[in-house]
C-alpha cells in the first residue's frame, strides 16, 4: 500500500551477448530500459558509443501483416469467442520459440493477398454492375452503339425527363424536320430513352428542338455492339469475378486451421517489437553494450541472479531528488486497495515523491458509493454479477473493475439494510397487488429524513476533507517541513474549530485566533511587508472553497433520494395494473434502467468527490507508470 522504491540501473555487457541479455530481461520482467540521455551526457563517452540499428521497423511490418490476416480471418471465417474465456497457458520457452514463424508469416502474406484481391474484385464488380445498370434502359434497342448514322442520316441516342409529353415532343421534332423520327426505347421513373433519326442537313434544327425538352445525349462513346450484347458480356465478367472471389474466400477459410498459430505469432511479434525497441535504447561500442533503466528495489535479488549468467557489470543507485519527475511509478496494493487503481489511473498516477492514494481513498469511495445506491436489491445484483465474472478469472483492468464492483455492491447492500430498501418498495407494492401488507424494517426512513440526511452527508464530507488535510499535514512533517504543515494546515484547523465553538457557545475568540494565524502566515513567502499582508488577507477568501467542497457532498443525499424515488415510481406504476405478472415485468424493466443509470452516475459523482474535494488537499500527481520489458501476451498466460 505504497509507492515502490525504485533503483536506477546501469549495465555494461558484452555486445555479443546483447540479444541474450534482452531475452533474460524480458523473462525477468522487472527492468524498464530508459532512453540513454544520461550515458550521452558525457561528451567523451558519447564520442565512443552509438546506437545500434534495430529491427523494430521490420517487425512492425510483420506484426501489421499478421494482424491484418487475422482481421481477414475474422471477416470470412468468424469464430465464436466467449467474453470471459480462459486463456491458454504456455511456457516462456514455447511462447518465444520461432520454429514456425516464417511459415506463419507466409500464411499471413497469402491471406493478405487474397483479401486484397477480394477487395479489388468487389470494387470491379460494383463498377461493372453500374455499367450494366446504365445499359439496361437501352437493351431493347437492336442497334450497335457505333452505328451513328449513314452518309445522309444521323442517329441520336439520348434521354428526356420522364415528365416530358412525348406526343408534344414528336410534334416539335416534325416541326423542326418533317422527315425526322423518334423511337421510344424505354421509359423509366426518371427518364425516357429515345432513338432519334434525322437527315444530316437538318441536324442543327433537330438539336435545337431537342434542347427545348432537356434532351441529354447518351454516354456510349467507345462502346461497340448492341446494349444486349454488352450486357451479356458484362454479366459473364461479373460471374467470373464472383467465382474468383468465392475461390479466394475458400482459400482464406482454409487457413482458419492456423488461426491459433497466427494469434500466437502476433503476440510473439509484439513481444519482439518491445524487445527491439528496448534494444534500440542500448549504446554500443565495438565490443560492449550499455544501457540505463529503472528497477523496483524488491526485484534487485532476481536481477542480480539473472545477470550473473552474463559477462557484465552493473550498478544500482537511488535516484536523486532532481530526477524524481523522471522516475517511473509502481504502486503496491493489497486485495482491498488494488481495485481503486482503476480510479487512480483514470485521474493520474502519483508523483514518485508523493503518496499512494488508494488506501486513503478506498474506504471513502466504497462507502460513498454504497450511500448513493443504498438498495439491497441493487447491491445483490452487483455483488452476484461480480462474483460470477470473477469465477472466470479475468485479468488486468477487467479484474480490477469487477473487484471494485463487488466491494461497491457489498456496501450498497449494507446501506440498503440500513434504509430498508429492496428494489425500492418492491415488496410493499407486491403486497398491495397480492392483497397483504408487508414492509421491510428500516433504521432510517429516507423519505421523512431528508434534512437529517443532508446534514449527515455534509458532516461525512467535512470528515473526509479534514482527513485529507491531516494527510497533507503528515506529508509536510515527513518531508521535514513541520512549520509549513503547522501554518498551512494547522491555521485552518484552528479557524474551523473556532467556527464550531462560535456555533455552540457564541464565543468568537478561537475563530479570531485562527483568522489571525492565517493572516500572519499565508503571505510569509512574499519578500515585501505589503505582499505578506495582502497574501495573508487574501487567504481568508479560500474559506469559500472549503464551504463549496463541503456542500458538494450533498450529492450523497441527492442521489440516494433520487434513486429510491425512481425505483418506487416504477413499482407504483406496475402495481396500478393489479396483476402480479405485469407488475413484475414493469417494475424490473424500470429497475434495470434505474440500476444502469445509477451504476454510471454514482461512479462519476464518487470519482469527483475523491479527485477534487478530497485528493486535492494532499495529492501530488503527474507520475509516469512503470513499464518494464516483460512477457505480456494478449491471448496467453505465461507459466
Amino acid at each position: 500500500m505504497s509507492i515502490v522504491k525504485m533503483k536506477k540501473l546501469r549495465v555494461t555487457a558484452m555486445r555479443a551477448q546483447k540479444e541474450e541479455l534482452l531475452k533474460k530481461l524480458l523473462i525477468l520482467g522487472c527492468v524498464e530500459v530508459s532512453e540513454p540521455d544520461g550515458l550521452l551526457s558525457d561528451p567523451d563517452a558519447a564520442a565512443l558509443m552509438t546506437r545500434e540499428a534495430g529491427t523494430a521497423d521490420k517487425l512492425r511490418d510483420d506484426y501489421g501483416s499478421v494482424t491484418r490476416a487475422l482481421g481477414a480471418l475474422g471477416r470470412y471465417a468468424p469464430a465464436k469467442s466467449k467474453m470471459f474465456a480462459e486463456r491458454e497457458n504456455i511456457s516462456a520457452s514455447e511462447f518465444l520459440g520461432e520454429s514456425d514463424m516464417e511459415e506463419n508469416l507466409r500464411i499471413a502474406e497469402r491471406i493478405e493477398r487474397c483479401d486484397s484481391r477480394i477487395r479489388h474484385t468487389t470494387a470491379e464488380e460494383a463498377r461493372l454492375d453500374a455499367k450494366v445498370e446504365s445499359l439496361l434502359p437501352w437493351e431493347p434497342l437492336d442497334l450497335p452503339f457505333e452505328r451513328e448514322g449513314t452518309r445522309t442520316s444521323v442517329v441520336l441516342l439520348g434521354a428526356v425527363p420522364a415528365a416530358a409529353d412525348f406526343e408534344e415532343f414528336e410534334r416539335a421534332l416534325r416541326d423542326a424536320a418533317e422527315e425526322a423520327w423518334a423511337y421510344k426505347v424505354s421509359e423509366g421513373r426518371e427518364q425516357i430513352c429515345l432513338c432519334v433519326i434525322c437527315l444530316r442537313e437538318k441536324q442543327e434544327e433537330v438539336a435545337e428542338a431537342l434542347r427545348a425538352f432537356s434532351f441529354t445525349a447518351g454516354a456510349h462513346r467507345g462502346i461497340r455492339g448492341t446494349a444486349a450484347e454488352n450486357i451479356e458480356e458484362l454479366r459473364r465478367d461479373i460471374a467470373g469475378l464472383r467465382e474468383e472471389r468465392a475461390a479466394l474466400t475458400d482459400e482464406i477459410i482454409s487457413a482458419d486451421a492456423r488461426r491459433a498459430e497466427l494469434v500466437r505469432c502476433a503476440d510473439v511479434l509484439a513481444t519482439k517489437i518491445a524487445r527491439a525497441e528496448a534494444g534500440g535504447k542500448f549504446l554500443v561500442t565495438e565490443s560492449a553494450a550499455m544501457f540505463e533503466g529503472w528497477l523496483p528495489e524488491p526485484s534487485s535479488a532476481a536481477l542480480e541472479e539473472g545477470l550473473s549468467e552474463f559477462v557484465c557489470e552493473w550498478e544500482l543507485c537511488d535516484p536523486a531528488p532532481e530526477e524524481y519527475p523522471d522516475v517511473p511509478v509502481k504502486l503496491k496494493n493489497n486485495a482491498l486497495t488494488s481495485p481503486l487503481m482503476m480510479v487512480t489511473e483514470m485521474y493520474s498516477l502519483p508523483a514518485y515523491d508523493g503518496v499512494d492514494p488508494n488506501p486513503l481513498m478506498a474506504p471513502f469511495f466504497v462507502l460513498f458509493y454504497g450511500i448513493m445506491m443504498a438498495d439491497m436489491g441493487y447491491g445483490l445484483i452487483m455483488a452476484l454479477g461480480a462474483l460470477f465474472v470473477k469465477r472466470k478469472k479475468p485479468k488486468g483492468s477487467m479484474k480490477t473493475f469487477f473487484d471494485l464492483l463487488l466491494m461497491c455492491g457489498a456496501a450498497t447492500f449494507a446501506v440498503g439494510i440500513f434504509t430498508g430498501s429492496f428494489f425500492g418498495d418492491f415488496l410493499t407494492q407486491l403486497g398491495v397487488v397480492c392483497g397483504f401488507t408487508f414492509k421491510l424494517p428500516a433504521l432510517l426512513d429516507v423519505n421523512r429524513s431528508a434534512q437529517e440526511l443532508l446534514y449527515a452527508a455534509i458532516a461525512v464530507g467535512c470528515l473526509q476533507i479534514f482527513f485529507g488535510m491531516g494527510v497533507s499535514f503528515f506529508l509536510r512533517i515527513r518531508d521535514g517541513h513541520f512549520l509549513d504543515g503547522l501554518f498551512d494546515v494547522g491555521s485552518w484547523w484552528l479557524l474551523f474549530a473556532g467556527i464550531g465553538v462560535f456555533v455552540l457557545t457564541g464565543s468568537p475568540w478561537v475563530g479570531i485566533a485562527g483568522a489571525v494565524a492565517l493572516i500572519a502566515t499565508q503571505g510569509r513567502n512574499s519578500k515585501s511587508i505589503g505582499g505578506k499582508i495582502v497574501g495573508g488577507l487574501g487567504s481568508l477568501y479560500d474559506i469559500t472553497g472549503y464551504f463549496g467542497d463541503a456542500l458538494s457532498y450533498a450529492r450523497l443525499m441527492a442521489l440516494m433520494l433520487a434513486g429510491g424515488a425512481v425505483a418506487s415510481a416504477f413499482n407504483q406504476i406496475g402495481s396500478m395494473t393489479g396483476n402480479v405478472v405485469t407488475f413484475v415485468i414493469i417494475a424490473f424493466a424500470g429497475h434495470a434502467l434505474n440500476l444502469g443509470l445509477n451504476l454510471i452516475g454514482c461512479y462519476v459523482h464518487d470519482l469527483r468527490l475523491q479527485c477534487l474535494e478530497y485528493m486535492g488537499k494532499f495529492y501530488k500527481d503527474g507520475g509516469r507508470a512503470f513499464s518494464p520489458l516483460k512477457l505480456d501476451p494478449k491471448h496467453f498466460d505465461i507459466v
